[in-house]
């Protein structure tokens, strides 16, 4: 959704930042140059932006060329963990025109889990013990404000890098101003009319209060996939959260407010999950009462 909440008159230079699908040929060209950049040891692919992930249209037979039966899995006991960080950030800084990741000192260790597996698979002496680790790093941050959606993942065996997850964004458009501080958009979204039946199942219209918007509002850039998945564009937004006045059962949402446009990027349940962020999740249930425009 992108509904036009506030206006301004003068228009946005070269924001936002619109990353365009690559074209299929363009694409597994590209992905061959990332898996001999890596020896050919990834089994995860580029996406269809052209970052580190995976992309379901270079999946051969629909098959995920991750899952342990369809590759060779490295079993090996790794019982030193020493080196993993290095050895992780090292390798998604090598691949940085894929990664996004410019500096790597600005990557932050979030987790480090092991991944069991069978050593001598079917044979007398078969046992149990962590054959890989896996790596996640945080979110993204520019201009110290959150990208949301970019959890990193980085899996590792005993040979070292075997596939990477998520990816950042390089050298993004930012605006240069704040054209809409988030006590006027408050002010603004007061009044506004939810439908609760996609949140609770109710056949209910909740009417946004004043009193609801009780959190200080954070600032993050948010990615989004538009034109029907073909692009993916990168906003900057205030993070809004909104209490639900009537009970605790329901948390309320976040509503993502761009700050140069003044439009509603997205509304979204407190209940949800970063990776929603590129479901396509679309809610038509919001209206907004008249209210004069900043």
């Amino acid at each position: 959704m992108a509904c036009d909440m506030l206006t301004i008159s003068d228009e946005a230079l070269e924001y936002p930042t619109v990353y365009s699908k690559v074209e299929l040929g363009e694409l597994e060209a590209l992905n061959e140059d990332y898996q001999e950049l890596n020896n050919g040891r990834l089994c995860s692919t580029l996406n269809e932006f052209g970052f580190t992930g995976f992309s379901e249209i270079l999946f051969v037979n629909g098959q995920n060329p991750c899952e342990r039966r369809f590759r060779d899995v490295i079993r090996i006991e790794m019982t030193n963990t020493d080196t993993l960080l290095s050895a992780a950030m090292r390798v998604l800084y090598v691949n940085r025109e894929f990664t996004g990741v410019q500096d790597p000192s600005q990557l932050k260790l979030r987790s480090m889990s092991p991944q069991p597996g069978c050593i001598n698979c079917g044979e007398v002496d078969e046992y149990s013990a962590n054959i890989e680790w896996s790596l996640t790093f945080e979110n993204q941050y520019v201009d110290s404000a959150e990208v949301l959606g970019t959890e990193i993942v980085v899996f590792l065996d005993a040979l070292g890098v075997n596939r990477i997850w998520g990816n950042w964004y390089p050298d993004f458009k930012t605006p240069d101003f704040i054209n809409f501080g988030y006590v006027d958009v408050q002010e603004e979204m007061t009044g506004m009319e939810i439908d609760m039946e996609p949140y609770t199942g109710q056949d209910t219209t909740y009417i946004v209060q004043a009193q609801d918007f009780q959190e200080i509002p954070s600032k993050v850039h948010y990615p989004r996939e538009i034109d029907n998945g073909n692009e993916l564009e990168i906003r900057t937004c205030w993070a809004i959260p909104i209490q639900y006045g009537v009970n605790e059962i329901f948390p309320g949402w976040i509503a993502y407010v761009d700050i140069e446009e003044g439009i509603l990027v997205n509304l979204m349940s407190r209940t949800s999950e970063d990776q929603t962020f590129f479901s396509g999740q679309k809610n038509k249930s919001v209206t907004f009462s008249d209210q004069p425009s900043l």
